[in-house]
């Protein structure tokens, strides 16, 4: 039992790294000159993200009964080198669109991790089940714009 609690409560610590990663990464982003247009996304999800990691915060605290939760993971993250693939290379608006779409799969399969854990409590699921929609919803707003661009429409 306290194998699994250990468990679920590190890779929850790990999510909180890809969110702080993601935010880092689309704040960073958000400061592109050459991607003008797509820089009220940035931030938009700069923001979320923002959010996401304050409310996550809260939750470990909530779950390891205070003490201090780990900000960096021994591994890279997802969003690791997205940034600065976006601000070195000339991509298009659909190469980003399909870096981030990929970034953004990854990052679900990270929620999904975290939410198959059997002695997850109730709150924490609740509130990585409404995360993983929120970035759902902009899997899916990324797809259609991908479509949208691809086929000129």
């Amino acid at each position: 039992m306290e194998t699994d609690s250990a468990h679920w409560v590190t890779t929850l610590e790990e999510l909180l790294c890809e969110l702080v990663a993601s935010k880092e990464a689309y704040e960073e982003m958000s400061l592109t000159e050459e991607l003008e247009r797509k820089r009220i996304f940035f931030m938009q999800q700069a923001a979320q993200r923002k959010e996401f990691e304050k409310n996550l915060r809260e939750e470990i605290v909530a779950v390891k009964e205070g003490g201090v939760y780990k900000l960096k993971k021994d591994s890279p993250c997802i969003y690791d080198g997205v940034a600065a693939t976006v601000g070195s290379r000339n991509l298009t608006a659909i190469e980003v669109d399909r870096l981030i779409l990929l970034r953004e799969k990854d990052l679900i399969k990270k929620y999904q991790e975290v939410l198959n854990h059997k002695n997850l409590p109730d709150t924490t699921g609740a509130i990585l089940q409404a995360q993983a929609e929120d970035i759902n919803d902009i899997i899916q707003k990324l797809v259609l714009e991908l479509n949208l661009e691809e086929n000129n429409f």
